[in-house]
């Protein structure tokens, strides 16, 4: 009996050794958007009659699920560090492993509510963390043979999802701290969007990694948030009106985004829709008409729809051992 039992515990080991040796960064950039969801669920009970408990239970979801697809990618760093700087020599990556310092950011403003304490402790720990994602990739970058062809959305996430920071960051005291990231991240967003469209012009851009371009939502989205948590409504409109034109804008290319139907890559979907409709639902808070209400139901309705989907894909995919191998997940 008690060889059995070890025979079996043998069994269950080699199966999940492979599991946790090749945990995939392209987990995160879904997840972010299931806070993303969350968050504007939560907005939007403050503006319409829906439960608040929406909210609360997709942000309890995405934090429990947070903690399993942290705690695999710490086992993999355990079983070999150097894995993380292999990880993020794939483009994709680089933005996919920094979406989880940015999950951590979201966290903190989701746990803002009902524990201050623990929204400090994670806040700094994502901070942290996204330092350290921050300069490898520069690191990574500078050595490369020629760092202009390199530069493509995903790069946003690194060097500018720090502004997640920015959504709890006013109320844990750190005013000025959201202020200067609001105001750095602009231009250098405004760059990188420049300089990949450049690069999608001459060099062309693979199916696969058409999804990437969505996330030129996120930036002005996550801005127009952060200004709404540092002053209210006073400088919203701007703000408001800029993430909206960008998200018109972006409309005629979802059908491009998403040619060749699902792949790891849909994960860049699921953030950019989810704080565009935070924008909009706070718009409808503000009083700005019939045209932020429209707005705010229609994008809440598609995320709503299209995050969940995309977020059991992306899990499902991954507990059936396809998604580390189709994105090339570093194994430990």
């Amino acid at each position: 009996m008690v060889q059995l039992g070890q025979d079996c515990n043998k069994n269950i080991m080699a199966t999940l050794k492979p599991f946790w040796r090749r945990t995939p960064p392209a987990l995160f950039p879904s997840l972010l958007g299931l806070f993303g969801l969350a968050l504007a669920w939560r907005a939007a009970a403050d503006v319409w009659n829906v439960p608040s408990t929406i909210g609360a239970i997709m942000g309890v979801i995405a934090a429990f699920v947070l903690m399993i697809t942290l705690t695999s990618y710490v086992i993999k760093l355990y079983i070999r560090p150097k894995v993380l700087w292999e990880d993020l020599q794939i483009g994709p990556a680089r933005g996919a492993v920094s979406a989880g310092s940015m999950c951590a950011m979201a966290l903190a403003a989701f746990l803002l509510p009902y524990t201050t304490l623990g929204a400090f402790l994670i806040w700094w720990m994502s901070i942290g963390l996204h330092a350290v994602y921050f300069g490898c990739v520069l690191v990574i970058l500078s050595r490369h043979e020629n760092t202009f062809e390199e530069i493509s959305p995903v790069l946003m996430l690194p060097i500018v999802g720090v502004l997640v920071a920015t959504l709890a960051a006013p109320k844990l005291g750190y005013e000025t701290f959201a202020f200067v990231v609001l105001m750095l991240a602009i231009p250098v967003s405004a760059t990188i969007l420049l300089i990949s469209l450049w690069n999608a012009r001459t060099a062309g851009v693979s199916a696969a990694q058409r999804t990437s371009y969505a996330i030129f939502l996120a930036p002005p989205s996550v801005t127009a948030l952060g200004i709404y948590a540092i002053s209210g409504s006073t400088y919203y409109m701007p703000a408001w009106i800029g993430a909206s034109l960008i998200g018109i804008a972006l409309l005629p290319f979802v059908r491009w985004m998403g040619q060749g139907g699902w792949n790891p890559g849909w994960g860049a979907f699921t953030f950019p829709v989810s704080a565009f409709a935070g924008v909009q639902i706070f718009a409808v808070k503000a009083g700005y008409g019939w045209v932020a209400e429209v707005m705010a139901i229609g994008s809440l309705s598609l995320a709503s729809l299209v995050v969940p989907y995309i977020v059991a894909r992306t899990y499902l995919s991954w507990f059936q051992g396809k998604l580390g191998p189709a994105t090339k997940a570093a194994v430990a």
